[in-house]
Protein backbone atom coordinates (compact mmCIF):
# COMPACT_ATOMS: atom_id res chain seq x y z
CA UNK A 1 0.00 0.00 0.00
CA UNK A 2 1.09 3.55 -0.98
CA UNK A 3 1.20 5.77 1.82
CA UNK A 4 0.27 9.49 0.82
CA UNK A 5 1.77 12.23 3.24
CA UNK A 6 0.02 15.04 3.87
CA UNK A 7 1.99 18.34 3.76
CA UNK A 8 1.86 20.82 6.28
CA UNK A 9 -0.94 23.62 6.63
CA UNK A 10 0.04 27.04 5.98
CA UNK A 11 -0.14 28.72 9.41
CA UNK A 12 -3.00 31.39 9.03
CA UNK A 13 -1.80 34.85 9.69
CA UNK A 14 1.95 34.00 9.65
CA UNK A 15 4.67 36.40 7.59
CA UNK A 16 6.30 35.59 4.52
CA UNK A 17 10.18 37.05 4.77
CA UNK A 18 10.86 39.66 2.21
CA UNK A 19 13.02 38.54 -1.00
CA UNK A 20 16.28 38.43 -0.36
CA UNK A 21 18.44 41.13 -1.74
CA UNK A 22 19.44 40.11 -5.41
CA UNK A 23 23.26 40.17 -6.42
CA UNK A 24 25.10 36.95 -6.46
CA UNK A 25 27.77 38.18 -3.98
CA UNK A 26 26.44 36.83 -0.53
CA UNK A 27 26.61 38.88 2.07
CA UNK A 28 29.89 40.35 3.99
CA UNK A 29 29.15 38.96 7.06
CA UNK A 30 28.73 35.34 7.65
CA UNK A 31 26.50 34.44 10.48
CA UNK A 32 26.88 31.13 12.24
CA UNK A 33 23.70 30.09 11.84
CA UNK A 34 23.78 28.45 8.36
CA UNK A 35 21.22 30.57 5.82
CA UNK A 36 19.94 29.95 2.67
CA UNK A 37 21.50 33.15 -0.13
CA UNK A 38 20.13 34.11 -3.13
CA UNK A 39 22.68 34.02 -5.79
CA UNK A 40 20.93 35.34 -9.40
CA UNK A 41 18.00 35.36 -12.13
CA UNK A 42 18.03 31.57 -12.89
CA UNK A 43 16.20 29.35 -15.88
CA UNK A 44 12.90 31.51 -15.96
CA UNK A 45 9.83 30.97 -14.26
CA UNK A 46 6.24 31.99 -13.92
CA UNK A 47 5.12 31.51 -10.64
CA UNK A 48 5.66 28.11 -9.32
CA UNK A 49 6.06 27.01 -12.94
CA UNK A 50 9.80 26.73 -14.06
CA UNK A 51 12.45 25.20 -16.18
CA UNK A 52 15.55 22.75 -15.31
CA UNK A 53 18.38 24.65 -14.77
CA UNK A 54 21.89 23.70 -16.19
CA UNK A 55 24.38 22.22 -13.57
CA UNK A 56 27.91 22.09 -15.14
CA UNK A 57 29.64 19.49 -13.03
CA UNK A 58 33.57 19.25 -11.79
CA UNK A 59 35.29 16.96 -9.00
CA UNK A 60 38.61 15.99 -7.81
CA UNK A 61 40.61 17.69 -10.40
CA UNK A 62 44.07 17.10 -8.11
CA UNK A 63 45.60 20.62 -9.99
CA UNK A 64 49.08 19.64 -7.64
CA UNK A 65 49.00 16.11 -9.44
CA UNK A 66 47.38 17.44 -12.84
CA UNK A 67 48.92 20.71 -13.26
CA UNK A 68 48.10 20.47 -17.32
CA UNK A 69 44.55 20.61 -16.97
CA UNK A 70 42.88 23.58 -18.61
CA UNK A 71 38.97 24.14 -18.52
CA UNK A 72 37.09 24.14 -21.57
CA UNK A 73 37.36 26.78 -24.17
CA UNK A 74 34.94 28.09 -24.53
CA UNK A 75 33.07 27.01 -21.22
CA UNK A 76 29.99 24.68 -21.72
CA UNK A 77 26.42 26.00 -21.49
CA UNK A 78 25.10 26.03 -18.00
CA UNK A 79 23.06 28.05 -15.44
CA UNK A 80 25.43 26.68 -12.69
CA UNK A 81 28.86 25.54 -11.83
CA UNK A 82 28.79 22.38 -9.23
CA UNK A 83 32.58 22.31 -7.44
CA UNK A 84 32.47 18.78 -5.83
CA UNK A 85 35.77 19.12 -4.19
CA UNK A 86 39.27 17.69 -4.46
CA UNK A 87 40.56 21.02 -6.40
CA UNK A 88 43.90 21.66 -4.95
CA UNK A 89 45.68 21.05 -1.88
CA UNK A 90 44.78 23.78 0.73
CA UNK A 91 41.32 25.88 0.36
CA UNK A 92 42.91 28.75 -0.83
CA UNK A 93 44.86 26.99 -3.57
CA UNK A 94 41.67 25.42 -4.84
CA UNK A 95 39.57 29.02 -4.78
CA UNK A 96 42.34 30.83 -6.52
CA UNK A 97 42.78 28.48 -9.03
CA UNK A 98 39.01 28.11 -9.80
CA UNK A 99 38.79 31.66 -9.99
CA UNK A 100 41.53 31.67 -12.48
CA UNK A 101 40.78 28.89 -14.79
CA UNK A 102 37.44 30.53 -15.14
CA UNK A 103 38.98 34.13 -15.31
CA UNK A 104 35.28 36.00 -15.21
CA UNK A 105 34.12 33.95 -18.34
CA UNK A 106 31.09 32.63 -16.39
CA UNK A 107 29.86 36.27 -16.19
CA UNK A 108 27.08 36.29 -13.48
CA UNK A 109 26.07 32.50 -13.66
CA UNK A 110 26.76 31.19 -9.78
CA UNK A 111 30.25 29.02 -8.88
CA UNK A 112 29.17 26.64 -5.83
CA UNK A 113 31.93 24.44 -4.57
CA UNK A 114 32.71 22.27 -1.17
CA UNK A 115 35.58 21.46 0.22
CA UNK A 116 36.39 17.85 -0.10
CA UNK A 117 39.75 16.45 2.32
CA UNK A 118 42.22 17.82 0.64
CA UNK A 119 41.46 21.16 0.78
CA UNK A 120 41.54 20.82 4.40
CA UNK A 121 45.09 19.44 4.31
CA UNK A 122 46.79 22.36 5.77
CA UNK A 123 48.49 23.79 9.10
CA UNK A 124 45.77 25.78 10.21
CA UNK A 125 42.83 24.36 12.27
CA UNK A 126 39.77 23.24 10.13
CA UNK A 127 37.13 25.86 11.89
CA UNK A 128 39.72 28.71 11.39
CA UNK A 129 40.49 26.99 7.89
CA UNK A 130 36.76 26.99 6.41
CA UNK A 131 36.62 30.27 8.13
CA UNK A 132 39.23 31.94 5.96
CA UNK A 133 38.16 30.49 2.48
CA UNK A 134 34.46 31.88 2.92
CA UNK A 135 36.45 35.02 3.03
CA UNK A 136 38.47 34.60 -0.19
CA UNK A 137 35.45 33.03 -1.94
CA UNK A 138 33.29 35.56 -0.88
CA UNK A 139 35.85 37.97 -2.65
CA UNK A 140 36.18 36.05 -5.57
CA UNK A 141 32.68 35.27 -6.48
CA UNK A 142 32.43 31.55 -5.71
CA UNK A 143 29.96 30.53 -2.81
CA UNK A 144 32.07 27.82 -0.59
CA UNK A 145 29.03 26.06 0.90
CA UNK A 146 30.07 24.24 4.44
CA UNK A 147 26.31 23.13 5.83
CA UNK A 148 24.63 25.86 4.66
CA UNK A 149 22.71 26.69 0.85
CA UNK A 150 22.18 29.17 -1.56
CA UNK A 151 18.66 29.43 -3.74
CA UNK A 152 19.01 30.11 -7.34
CA UNK A 153 16.38 31.45 -9.50
CA UNK A 154 13.82 34.26 -10.00
CA UNK A 155 12.03 36.21 -7.14
CA UNK A 156 8.57 34.74 -8.35
CA UNK A 157 9.53 30.88 -7.62
CA UNK A 158 9.91 27.79 -9.66
CA UNK A 159 14.17 28.05 -8.69
CA UNK A 160 16.17 25.89 -7.07
CA UNK A 161 17.91 25.58 -3.64
CA UNK A 162 21.52 24.12 -3.37
CA UNK A 163 22.21 22.32 -0.27
CA UNK A 164 26.05 21.60 0.40
CA UNK A 165 28.21 19.73 2.78
CA UNK A 166 31.29 18.11 3.07
CA UNK A 167 29.80 15.23 4.77
CA UNK A 168 32.60 13.53 5.92
CA UNK A 169 32.07 9.72 6.03
CA UNK A 170 30.12 7.50 9.18
CA UNK A 171 32.54 4.34 8.39
CA UNK A 172 29.36 2.68 8.56
CA UNK A 173 28.83 1.91 4.60
CA UNK A 174 29.03 -2.09 5.65
CA UNK A 175 27.30 -1.48 8.91
CA UNK A 176 28.03 -0.61 12.27
CA UNK A 177 30.20 -3.24 13.47
CA UNK A 178 32.24 -2.80 10.54
CA UNK A 179 32.49 0.33 10.99
CA UNK A 180 33.89 0.19 14.26
CA UNK A 181 36.81 -1.72 12.90
CA UNK A 182 36.93 0.88 9.85
CA UNK A 183 37.56 3.51 11.74
CA UNK A 184 40.44 1.45 13.70
CA UNK A 185 42.16 0.83 10.31
CA UNK A 186 41.75 4.55 9.28
CA UNK A 187 43.48 5.91 12.67
CA UNK A 188 46.59 4.25 11.48
CA UNK A 189 45.91 4.44 7.38
CA UNK A 190 44.21 7.48 6.83
CA UNK A 191 45.76 10.25 5.39
CA UNK A 192 43.59 12.92 6.20
CA UNK A 193 44.40 11.80 9.98
CA UNK A 194 47.83 13.31 9.36
CA UNK A 195 47.30 16.14 7.16
CA UNK A 196 44.15 18.01 8.82
CA UNK A 197 44.07 19.68 12.18
CA UNK A 198 41.12 19.78 14.62
CA UNK A 199 42.37 22.18 16.72
CA UNK A 200 46.37 23.42 17.58
CA UNK A 201 47.72 20.17 18.21
CA UNK A 202 45.29 18.02 18.20
CA UNK A 203 44.88 16.15 14.77
CA UNK A 204 41.90 15.47 13.07
CA UNK A 205 40.21 11.60 13.60
CA UNK A 206 38.06 9.01 12.19
CA UNK A 207 35.46 9.77 15.61
CA UNK A 208 35.83 13.54 14.44
CA UNK A 209 34.89 13.20 10.97
CA UNK A 210 31.86 10.57 12.37
CA UNK A 211 30.71 13.55 14.49
CA UNK A 212 31.09 16.22 11.66
CA UNK A 213 28.83 13.57 9.10
CA UNK A 214 26.26 12.96 12.25
CA UNK A 215 25.72 17.24 11.83
CA UNK A 216 26.16 17.66 8.01
CA UNK A 217 24.04 14.73 7.34
CA UNK A 218 21.20 16.63 10.16
CA UNK A 219 21.45 19.76 8.29
CA UNK A 220 20.82 18.27 4.45
CA UNK A 221 18.14 15.92 6.25
CA UNK A 222 16.13 19.38 8.13
CA UNK A 223 17.10 21.76 4.97
CA UNK A 224 15.40 19.22 2.17
CA UNK A 225 12.36 19.14 4.65
CA UNK A 226 12.42 23.52 5.12
CA UNK A 227 12.82 23.56 1.06
CA UNK A 228 9.70 21.01 0.57
CA UNK A 229 7.24 22.79 3.38
CA UNK A 230 8.19 26.09 1.80
CA UNK A 231 7.98 24.93 -2.08
CA UNK A 232 4.74 23.67 -1.29
CA UNK A 233 3.77 27.78 0.04
CA UNK A 234 3.53 26.55 3.44
CA UNK A 235 4.78 30.24 5.44
CA UNK A 236 7.75 29.33 7.53
CA UNK A 237 7.89 30.55 11.06
CA UNK A 238 10.87 32.34 12.90
CA UNK A 239 12.89 29.25 13.35
CA UNK A 240 12.91 28.43 9.83
CA UNK A 241 16.96 26.81 9.26
CA UNK A 242 16.51 27.37 5.16
CA UNK A 243 14.32 30.75 4.61
CA UNK A 244 14.06 32.25 1.75
CA UNK A 245 12.36 29.44 -0.54
CA UNK A 246 9.76 30.42 -3.26
CA UNK A 247 6.89 28.38 -4.21
CA UNK A 248 7.86 25.48 -6.55
CA UNK A 249 11.40 25.97 -5.92
CA UNK A 250 13.35 22.34 -5.96
CA UNK A 251 16.31 20.93 -4.34
CA UNK A 252 20.04 20.05 -5.33
CA UNK A 253 22.77 18.83 -2.94
CA UNK A 254 26.24 19.21 -3.54
CA UNK A 255 28.98 17.34 -1.29
CA UNK A 256 32.11 15.70 -1.45
CA UNK A 257 31.84 12.57 0.03
CA UNK A 258 29.34 9.98 -1.93
CA UNK A 259 26.01 9.38 -0.87
CA UNK A 260 25.74 5.60 -1.52
CA UNK A 261 27.68 2.75 -2.46
CA UNK A 262 26.29 2.53 -5.80
CA UNK A 263 29.03 5.64 -6.06
CA UNK A 264 31.79 2.69 -6.32
CA UNK A 265 32.06 0.58 -9.05
CA UNK A 266 31.80 -3.25 -8.28
CA UNK A 267 35.22 -3.92 -10.00
CA UNK A 268 37.09 -1.43 -7.90
CA UNK A 269 40.57 -2.74 -6.07
CA UNK A 270 39.58 -0.89 -2.91
CA UNK A 271 36.69 -3.47 -2.19
CA UNK A 272 39.21 -6.30 -2.57
CA UNK A 273 42.15 -4.46 -0.90
CA UNK A 274 41.46 -3.07 2.91
CA UNK A 275 38.06 -3.23 3.75
CA UNK A 276 37.69 0.02 5.22
CA UNK A 277 38.91 2.26 2.22
CA UNK A 278 34.85 1.60 0.36
CA UNK A 279 33.84 3.81 4.06
CA UNK A 280 36.62 6.50 3.65
CA UNK A 281 34.60 7.38 0.53
CA UNK A 282 30.99 7.18 0.85
CA UNK A 283 27.76 7.23 3.74
CA UNK A 284 24.93 5.68 3.24
CA UNK A 285 22.08 8.34 2.97
CA UNK A 286 20.26 6.33 0.36
CA UNK A 287 16.73 7.02 3.26
CA UNK A 288 17.13 10.62 2.36
CA UNK A 289 16.87 10.24 -1.32
CA UNK A 290 13.34 7.93 -0.56
CA UNK A 291 11.53 10.44 1.69
CA UNK A 292 9.58 13.53 1.24
CA UNK A 293 11.49 16.61 0.20
CA UNK A 294 14.27 14.20 -1.42
CA UNK A 295 16.39 16.45 -3.61
CA UNK A 296 16.08 16.29 -7.68
CA UNK A 297 19.82 15.88 -7.76
CA UNK A 298 22.89 14.75 -5.74
CA UNK A 299 26.09 15.86 -7.10
CA UNK A 300 29.28 14.30 -5.14
CA UNK A 301 32.95 14.00 -5.45
CA UNK A 302 35.74 11.66 -3.65
CA UNK A 303 34.67 9.33 -7.00
CA UNK A 304 36.64 6.85 -7.95
CA UNK A 305 34.98 6.32 -11.58
CA UNK A 306 32.25 8.79 -12.93
CA UNK A 307 28.52 7.57 -11.50
CA UNK A 308 24.92 8.61 -12.99
CA UNK A 309 22.13 6.81 -11.21
CA UNK A 310 19.21 6.96 -9.62
CA UNK A 311 17.86 6.37 -6.21
CA UNK A 312 14.20 6.85 -5.85
CA UNK A 313 13.21 10.00 -6.99
CA UNK A 314 16.70 11.73 -7.04
CA UNK A 315 19.49 11.35 -9.81
CA UNK A 316 22.90 11.09 -8.23
CA UNK A 317 26.10 12.02 -10.77
CA UNK A 318 30.03 12.30 -9.99
CA UNK A 319 32.74 13.44 -12.63
CA UNK A 320 36.01 12.88 -11.18
CA UNK A 321 38.92 14.02 -13.33
CA UNK A 322 41.07 11.72 -10.72
CA UNK A 323 39.77 8.29 -11.85
CA UNK A 324 40.53 4.55 -10.62
CA UNK A 325 40.05 2.80 -14.39
CA UNK A 326 41.45 4.78 -16.91
CA UNK A 327 38.49 3.83 -19.71
CA UNK A 328 36.20 5.72 -17.36
CA UNK A 329 35.88 8.69 -19.76
CA UNK A 330 36.08 12.11 -17.57
CA UNK A 331 33.43 15.00 -19.55
CA UNK A 332 35.17 18.08 -18.41
CA UNK A 333 31.97 19.91 -20.09
CA UNK A 334 29.49 18.10 -18.36
CA UNK A 335 25.83 19.79 -17.75
CA UNK A 336 22.84 17.84 -16.81
CA UNK A 337 19.12 19.33 -16.34
CA UNK A 338 17.51 19.19 -12.95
Amino acid sequence: MTRHVRPPRRVPGAEVPEPLPLPFRPRARIDPTPEVRTACPGPASVGSRRENARFWILSDLLIDRNPGFRLPDPLPEFDVLLVAGGVAIGLDVALNWLARALDGRQGNRPVLMVAGSAELWSETPMVEAVARGRDLARDLGIHLLADDAVRIGPEAGGGTVVVGATLWTDWCLEGSFEGRLARVAARHSWADCRRVLLRRGRPWSPLDALGAHARSRGYIEDALTSIVCQSLNVARGPGTLVPGVRPGDRAVVLTHFAPSRRSLPDAWTGWLGDAWLAASHASDLEDVMHAWGAPTLWVHGRAVAPADYRIGRTRVVANPLRRWDAADAFDPALVVEA
